[in-house]
C-alpha cells in the first residue's frame, strides 16, 4: 500500500472567552467591603457575561473542632459582566455591608 502524506486533523480551536474572575472579585469585595472571617471568594461564569459570586465567611469558632474550619456563604450576587469585566448589573445590588481595611 501506499503511504498517503496527510497533514494531522486541525481542532476547531475554542473561542477563547475573557475570563474576568479577579477583576469581578476585587469590584465586588470594593463595593461591599471585605468581611473581618473572610474564607474566600467564589466567582463561576455560566453564560453570556453572567456571573454568580459567592463569599464564604468562617465562622466564629465554637470550640466544637479543632480540625475544621466551619464556612458558610455569607453573600451570594448573580452579575451580567460586560467584555471589559465591569459588573453591569447584580442581583441583589452591590451594596456596603462590611467596613474595608
Amino acid at each position: 500500500m501506499a503511504k498517503i502524506d496527510q497533514a494531522a486533523p486541525q481542532k476547531d480551536e475554542p473561542v477563547a472567552e475573557s475570563d474576568h474572575r479577579e477583576k469581578i472579585k476585587s469590584q465586588i469585595l470594593a463595593k461591599t467591603g471585605r468581611p473581618t472571617l473572610l474564607h474566600h471568594v467564589e466567582v463561576c461564569r455560566h453564560h453570556n457575561g453572567n456571573y454568580r459570586v459567592n463569599i464564604w465567611e468562617k465562622l466564629e469558632p465554637t470550640g466544637d473542632s479543632a480540625f475544621s474550619t466551619p464556612v458558610h456563604i455569607g453573600s451570594s450576587y448573580y452579575l451580567k459582566v460586560s467584555d471589559s469585566g465591569e459588573i453591569i448589573r447584580c442581583n441583589p445590588p452591590l451594596t456596603q455591608i462590611h467596613h474595608s481595611a
